[in-house]
Formats: C-alpha cells, structure tokens, sequence
C-alpha cells in the first residue's frame, strides 16, 4: 500500500512541474501580432509553391490571373481576401527544424505574398491543415517556430492557373432577358418575351412562328444557362468548322452567344460562348441537361 502511494506521490510531483514549466514557457513566448489588412489596398497577391508562382492582379473591380489576365472568380478572391485581411495566429506548434511534417518545407510550403504596389503588406507560409480541420499550420518570416493560423485556408491558395480562373462562360441578366433564339440541327425558333416575371407569374414568351409555347421550358432553359460553368478550357475544344450541335443567342440587353458541339469520345462537351475568350469543356451530365432542354424547347422528341 506503501509503495502505492509512493508512486502516486511521484506522479503527482511529475505533473506538477511539468504544468509549472508548461505554463512558463507559454508565458515567456509572446505570439506576433498582426493588424488588419485594407484589402481594397491590395493589388496583387503572389502565390509561389516549389519555385513556381503564380500573380493574381487586380485590374479595376475585378481581377486576373497570370499573363493572360484571365479573370479570377469573385467567390475565389474573396476567400483569399478574407484570410489575408484577418491574419492572425493562436498558439506556436513547435519550434522543430522538422518542417516536413507540417508541410512546410521548401517543396510543400504555399508562400502567400499580399502587395500594395511594390510593398508586401502580409506575408506567411500555409502547410497542411491541422488534424482538427480548424487550424492551417503556418510559417512565419523572421519567426523561429510553427504556428496555428484559425481556419482551414491552405486549398484556397494551393492552386495553379487553371485552378485560379474563372470556370463562368456564360452569365446572363435573367430578368433582363427579352429574347432568345434556339437551334438545333433543322430546327430554329424565336422566342421573344410576352410578360415579365411577377406580373402575372413566371414570364410568358411568344415564339416568332406563332406556334404554342411551353413558358416553363423557356423559363428552364434561361435558368440553366444563367450562370452557367465549364468544367475545364482547351485550346482545341471545338473547331471552328465544326458545326455545333446547337447555338443559343439570349438577348439581355446585349446579344450573348453559346454554341455547345457533339459529345468528344469521353461524352464531355466542347463549346465556345461570347462570354469565355477561349474554347471551353462542359461536363457531360451539364451538356446532357441542357440539351434534354433545348430539345423541350424545341419540341424534339429524345432518341
């Protein structure tokens, strides 16, 4: 029994001074703090990973990616934003040269550098997130040491070019939507709008040739495309002698144009737009349901 709380006394002295010590260190480390960041100062963000980097850049109420100036999804910056205004950390990790294990060394690392012009106004480096998904792992310049920053943010900024820009290729104003145009193979029609939403429900349409029209198919139609995404871009995506396998022209103010072409051997479809400077790539089950659609329009019977 003796020898029982012999042990026991040990341990408790043990843990003791293990809280004391503990306690102590925490006490004499004092964590960087950080101010906010203007994010309306900044100007660009470089993002380098294993010596590549990749420069986002504002350009007027938006911004681009790379030399290319692709644009940026508003979503996708004001993720990045959020992060770079807010900065902060809450506790130091380890002060181990093992970065590896955090992610943070040199092939890993996710170097984030926020500009206002020329001067950086935060910069840190993102490992992997914490096994709590609360907390990203960070280094720090002029800082010894591992730090927790708040937040699962590193999948934000671990992207290259294509991961950056914008997937948007098609963006209408659907309540400004007067009329369309829709064919496909031999058959065409015009449809122009009859009431506006809210006057008398959901809008109504006319179509040109005076036949009956299905307002709800017309309606679904404009829903699909309002705000529609490619899954990729590809340089050779549609050729321009191809004929596409539909064309759509919506009027909302401004004339906008999608021609979608016949499914490639993996039964995505290639398509081109007047909003997407380049040629784009639209999932299969995105094509197949736009064109179930525009065969409703249509009035064509599926295969």
């Amino acid at each position: 029994m003796k020898k029982e709380y012999l042990i026991l006394g040990i341990v408790i002295v043990a843990l003791s001074c293990y809280l004391v010590f503990h306690s102590e260190e925490k006490t004499n480390y004092k964590l960087p703090e950080f101010s906010k960041v203007a994010v309306e100062t900044v100007t660009a963000i470089d993002i380098e990973k294993n010596k590549t980097t990749v420069t986002l850049a504002k350009e007027g109420e938006g911004w681009t990616v790379s030399d290319n100036r692709y644009p940026v999804d508003s979503d996708t910056m004001k993720e990045l934003l959020d992060v770079i205004e807010d900065f902060q950390v809450t506790a130091l990790v380890s002060q181990s040269r093992d970065l590896k294990r955090y992610e943070l060394d040199p092939e890993n690392a996710v170097k984030v550098t926020a500009k206002n012009g020329s001067e950086a106004v935060r910069t840190f480096e993102a490992g992997k997130v914490a096994p709590t998904y609360k907390h990203t792992f960070v280094k720090l310049d002029g800082e010894n040491g591992v730090f927790h920053a708040p937040g699962n943010f590193r999948r934000y900024f671990d992207k290259d070019v294509e991961g950056f820009r914008s997937k948007k290729v098609f963006t209408l104003d659907r309540k400004a939507v007067t009329s369309l145009v829709v064919e496909k193979g031999d058959v065409k029609r015009e449809f122009v709008l009859e009431t506006k939403e809210g006057e008398d429900g959901p809008p109504s349409w006319k179509a040109g040739d005076d036949k009956a029209v299905d307002p709800d198919s017309v309606n679904a139609l404009v829903s699909a495309v309002s705000d529609l995404e490619c899954s990729s871009y590809a340089a050779d995506a549609a050729k321009g002698e191809d004929k596409p396998l539909f064309t759509l022209v919506v009027d909302d103010g401004e004339k906008e144009t999608l021609s979608v072409y016949d499914k490639a051997e993996n039964d995505d479809y290639p398509g081109v737009s007047s909003g997407a400077s380049d040629r784009f790539i639209l999932a299969s089950y995105q094509g197949n349901e736009i064109v179930s659609k525009i065969d409703a329009v249509l009035g064509i019977k599926p295969e």
